[in-house]
């Protein structure tokens, strides 16, 4: 359980973080996600770069099991959920397959990332698009912004953090959460992360923040500080 202060208005509203890097929205149903990065294997491929282009399953099955395990209505998907504007374009029709699947069964909703701001072929995978979505007092966007009035989840950074074991660091995913703002660790298989000491976060964010850090087998909270 999660008990420090800033935390007060993310519990009250039942929301759940899980292990995987999502949110469970209990109230509403809804299954809160960030940067998949879908194709990004085959992108790279594709720009002479080789990767195993086994990411899309990887994340496509992690997906699936989170869906499984809260049973949502509805998904929202916080940017960058496409590698590159033509992955779609890209995209064999057994992986559009696996995404409608998804998105026939669940009211999907995608924002817009700067990765796949102007994407080709939407209609092909299902679901919504949105620059940013605005719920009651929550609003969802890929980058974090200035609102004061509503509490933001966003995502953009990857933000990763260490832990030190027998005096050596090991770096793990993890949730970056202010008094009115939550950025999420990103999803996909191939997307690694931004130490959250770097100076691109620290803009960001405050000393009060707290992580909500991914480990191997709990969520493990730790001052920003």
């Amino acid at each position: 359980m999660i008990n420090s202060s800033v935390t007060k208005i993310i519990l009250k509203n039942e929301f759940l973080f899980d292990i995987s890097g999502g949110i469970f929205f209990k109230n509403r149903k809804t299954l809160i996600i960030s940067d998949l990065h879908l194709g990004k294997g085959t992108s790279l491929i594709r720009k002479g770069i080789y990767f195993p282009p086994y990411d899309f399953n990887e994340t496509i099955v992690k997906l699936k099991k989170l869906i499984e395990k809260f049973n949502p209505s509805t998904v929202i998907s916080l940017g960058d959920n496409f590698h590159d504007n033509l992955t779609i374009n890209n995209m064999p029709k057994e992986q559009i397959n696996e995404i409608t699947k998804i998105t026939n069964k669940i009211k999907f909703i995608w924002i817009n990332g700067n990765h796949d701001n102007k994407l080709v072929n939407k209609k092909r995978v299902g679901g919504k698009f949105f620059e940013i979505l605005e719920l009651d007092k929550f609003s969802f966007s890929h980058i974090k912004t200035k609102k004061i009035n509503k509490f933001e989840f966003s995502g953009h950074y990857h933000p990763k953090t260490f832990l030190k074991i027998n005096n050596l660091r090991y770096y793990f995913k993890c949730f970056i959460l202010g008094e009115n703002y939550c950025i999420l660790p990103a999803f996909g298989h191939y997307t690694g992360g931004l130490d959250v000491k770097s100076n691109l976060i620290k803009q960001n964010i405050k000393n009060k923040d707290k992580l909500l850090i991914l480990g191997k087998r709990k969520i493990i909270e730790k001052d920003y500080t």
